[in-house]
């Protein structure tokens, strides 16, 4: 059954996997103060299940993952409500990047401003022709996603990206890494909704410690990374005797055919 909590829906679909969907579609799932506390509430109840391990995040109708923060809201702010405003961005945004649970972005439309920083900042994108990106700060003197673009398409292209403020199309999205797949529009949810079904089909004490690895390391040397991914195999990820690992694969070579155990 899905859930409304004002601007944002929640559907928990099958094997493990729920759907945040920023419902706006009018004003092109614009990000409001309320809209960010729902998604920063909704991120932190689902952590507490143990039987979600995956989540998409998709924008409404057919035009925009997300255009950004609502400018129609912040138009008659002061700089002391704009600057808290940027504090408690830093403090969800935060959250939904860290959190132990993988995050899908099903990007169905435009992605600008706010909307391309969450999308570059979750572990994994799928994207359509309608797709376009664009980190917007630079244009008004501001700086963003210098933390979590470079490591996804490389330093060059980043800059560059975040310099010119340009618009990044689909089709070079998926060039340069930064879409992990690019499918017809219509098709853009499902194949996100696939990609977090094959995530939480495996483990989540192994998903979990891949995304914590990969996020923690960044900027280590090799030998140091090397070491912290074999602290991790050998206490939280201590293994398992091999026939408890393969118990519950339908392909282990510990389940014969027939269902039977010789």
């Amino acid at each position: 059954m899905g859930q409304t909590t004002n601007d944002l829906l929640l559907d928990r679909l099958d094997d493990g996997v729920v759907l945040l969907t920023l419902n706006r579609p009018d004003s092109l799932n614009a990000i409001t103060m309320a809209m960010q506390s729902d998604l920063d509430e909704a991120i932190g109840e689902l952590e507490t299940e143990d039987d979600v391990r995956a989540v998409v995040i998709t924008g409404a109708g057919e035009r925009a993952f997300s255009a950004g923060y609502d400018l129609h809201e912040m138009a008659d702010w002061s700089a002391d409500e704009l600057l808290l405003c940027l504090i408690k961005r830093e403090r969800w945004l935060w959250h939904l990047v860290e959190t132990r649970l993988p995050i899908v972005a099903a990007l169905n439309g435009l992605s600008f401003g706010a909307g391309a920083i969450i999308s570059a900042g979750v572990d994994l994108r799928v994207g359509c022709p309608e797709t376009k990106v664009r980190f917007t700060a630079a244009s008004y003197g501001g700086a963003n996603a210098t933390w979590c673009l470079p490591p996804l398409v490389g330093s060059g292209r980043a800059a560059e990206l975040l310099l010119t403020a340009r618009v990044l199309e689909a089709v070079e999205a998926e060039q340069i890494g930064f879409l992990n797949a690019l499918v017809a529009q219509k098709d853009v949810v499902s194949c996100a909704v696939r990609m977090a079904s094959a995530v939480a089909a495996n483990p989540p004490e192994g998903t979990q410690a891949i995304k914590r690895l990969m996020r923690e390391h960044r900027g280590r040397d090799t030998q140091d990374r090397f070491e912290a991914e074999n602290l991790v195999m050998r206490t939280d990820l201590r293994p398992r005797p091999i026939s408890e690992v393969y118990e519950s694969n339908a392909s282990s070579p510990f389940r014969p055919r027939n269902g039977k155990r010789s």
